[in-house]
């Protein structure tokens, strides 16, 4: 199974590296822990959301470039 969405990924890696939604909203500018999952969820998707959500892509380890292929190439992006 290969999971491409970015937000249950997130939640998987937070967890595994012990990672608190705190810990992601002070990562990203001290943000409040709601408008960070909506960041995560995609509900927020402007160019800062979009810069935060590589923000905390790096921080966990994620390839975003890698998730948009692999949505790609099963027809999801389109």
């Amino acid at each position: 199974m290969i999971i491409t969405d970015f937000a249950e990924i997130v939640e998987i890696k937070r967890n595994r590296e012990g990672k608190t939604l705190k810990y992601l909203a002070d990562l990203i500018g001290g943000k409040s822990i709601v408008y960070t999952k909506q960041v995560i969820a995609g509900i927020q998707n402007g160019e800062n959301a979009r810069k935060y959500r590589q923000i905390i892509a790096d921080d966990l380890g994620i390839s975003l470039a890698e998730l948009e292929e692999m949505k790609n190439s099963n027809g999801e992006g389109k």
